[in-house]
């Protein structure tokens, strides 16, 4: 769902640089779609859990743009490492991904992660916000950033208000290991369990109110960002109001575990499996779910849970599958992204600074909504950044060699750019304020 605009920027500029594009899919048929008969284009199969194929077509590439499944850009980056291709990555890099830095840079290789919409232009764009006010002798005391991937208000028509627009299981997963970030100088870290419990209210400048969670472990990325005595530094995901109570029903029944196996669950409905994790004596299962959750019977949650058709008698069809894994076969068809909607990115950021002793506000914030059903904001925000940075390496550009990230100048200059050549910009503005909203 996000290669789509990569893919045609590939082939867009094939010609002028004179690249031949491979695209792998394990559904060869989707590759070959998206391609769309480019006559530099080539569609094969490709299985990220098989060396042999990976080696088959990395071993002749110049460059390898993954946007494979997270935990596998590793794989392929190993196996590029010992052919001498560079690598793009859209995902959060791994230690396993970090720990060929010292191997990329002896061969002269750029190995460059993070870099799709978030992690990636919140990314650049914080670090070159950061970075201006540097410049002007400007003292950090703030830094908070949010980005969310959502259904544009026009197609935002289920109760849930959301639909999956990217990698679903990332989204039924999202929060599992906690959060860390400093508030106010202190160290605050939240557990799965808490986590979306209580979201902050976040409004977007001319545009409208959203509800943010805070995303994953900030706390490294205030020391990559070279803030290391910055007192608040928060990264956030933004969801509409109402999502995080809704799914924190859903985590508090179990039902977002992936550590464990179901076994049997093919020969279950799902009122057979949420029954399992209820009380046996109450006759009733739609009461026994409100009153297990604390919510009203009959109310607004109560209502969402059961749209979601948890307690249906439809069949499980995961063979022996986690709880998360039965969630989302059964979320992909109600959170489905259906022909005619039309998805967007928020991106939002303020930082506090102060020169001498005036404490001024810096607010950057994008709103981009999808082309089409498959031009999507999604697509574009991971996908293009990802493609200039591959034209950039191909062409001697960007050339630092090792295990590289886009808050470098030599990165988000040229890609933020080109980015807003492309339609997709943030709006600035600076203001003078006489009180911290960290005080």
């Amino acid at each position: 769902m996000s290669a789509t605009d990569l893919i045609s920027y590939m082939l867009k500029h094939a010609e002028e640089y004179d690249w031949h594009v491979t695209v792998g899919d394990i559904m060869v048929q989707t590759a070959t779609m998206k391609i769309g008969g480019h006559p530099r284009g080539k569609a094969v199969y490709f299985d990220c859990y098989d060396d042999s194929i990976m080696e088959r077509y990395i071993k002749d590439a110049d460059i390898v743009i993954s946007l494979l499944p997270p935990g596998m850009h590793a794989a392929a980056a190993r196996i590029a490492l010992e052919y001498n291709a560079h690598v793009v990555t859209a995902s959060y890099a791994s230690q396993e991904m970090i720990d060929m830095h010292e191997a990329a840079k002896e061969k002269g290789l750029t190995f460059l992660n993070e870099l799709g919409a978030d992690p990636g232009i919140d990314h650049m764009n914080g670090m070159r916000s950061i970075d201006k006010i540097r410049k002007k002798g400007g003292e950090l005391v703030a830094f908070t950033s949010y980005c969310g991937s959502l259904v544009a208000p026009e197609s935002n028509d289920n109760p849930w208000t959301y639909k999956f627009t990217w990698s679903p299981m990332n989204v039924i997963l999202a929060g599992s290991s906690g959060a860390c970030y400093y508030e106010k100088a202190n160290l605050r870290c939240i557990p799965y369990h808490r986590l979306f419990a209580n979201p902050k209210v976040i409004g977007v400048p001319g545009f409208r109110t959203f509800e943010a969670y805070e995303n994953r472990d900030s706390v490294v990325y205030r020391k990559k960002y070279k803030l290391d005595d910055i007192p608040t530094f928060i990264r956030s995901t933004l969801r509409y109001p109402g999502f995080c109570d809704a799914w924190n029903m859903l985590i508090k029944l179990g039902l977002t575990a992936n550590s464990y196996h179901i076994e049997g669950s093919e020969n279950m409905t799902y009122r057979q499996w949420i029954a399992s994790y209820l009380p046996e004596d109450d006759a009733s299962l739609e009461n026994a779910l409100a009153d297990i959750l604390h919510i009203e019977r009959g109310g607004e949650l109560h209502n969402q849970l059961l749209w979601t058709e948890l307690l249906s008698d439809r069949p499980i069809k995961r063979v022996n599958g986690t709880p998360a894994e039965i969630l989302l076969d059964l979320l992909l068809d109600k959170l489905k992204f259906n022909r005619g909607d039309t998805d967007m990115l928020v991106f939002y950021e303020r930082i506090e600074y102060k020169i001498q002793d005036e404490l001024f506000e810096h607010i950057s914030h994008l709103v981009t909504k999808g082309l089409d059903y498959k031009h999507t904001a999604i697509s574009r925000t991971v996908g293009l950044p990802a493609a200039i940075a591959a034209k950039l390496i191909l062409n001697g550009e960007i050339n630092t060699p090792g295990v590289l990230f886009p808050w470098f100048k030599e990165v988000y200059d040229p890609v933020l750019d080109e980015l807003a050549e492309l339609g997709i910009a943030y709006t600035f503005c600076d203001n003078k304020i006489e009180h911290s909203q960290y005080e």
